[in-house]
């Protein structure tokens, strides 16, 4: 299972070089990070089914969080940037 997405900023535009990681999980989790590419996308591995909070932080932007429900499918979740 993955939880992916797009990191936007306040006006949707995709946000390259984003970190991504898993803040809280139902369990265990490696402190991993994903960093976006050009497009915003990241990808992150879900260990097991349950809610997860995911966040992200720029140094230009600031940080955003997002919380997730992955049950047997993959979970897609966009972040948005700069909206505080």
């Amino acid at each position: 299972m993955t939880i992916s997405g797009t990191v936007v900023d306040a006006a949707g535009r995709p946000v390259a070089g984003a970190r991504v990681y898993i803040a809280r999980a139902p369990g265990p989790v490696p402190d991993v990070a994903a960093v976006t590419g050009r497009d915003g996308k990241f990808s992150l591995a879900a260990a097991r089914p349950g809610v997860y909070e995911i966040r992200c932080s720029t140094d230009s932007l600031g940080d955003a969080s997002a919380t997730v429900n992955v049950g047997n499918r993959d979970a897609v979740v966009e972040l948005r940037l700069g909206t505080r």
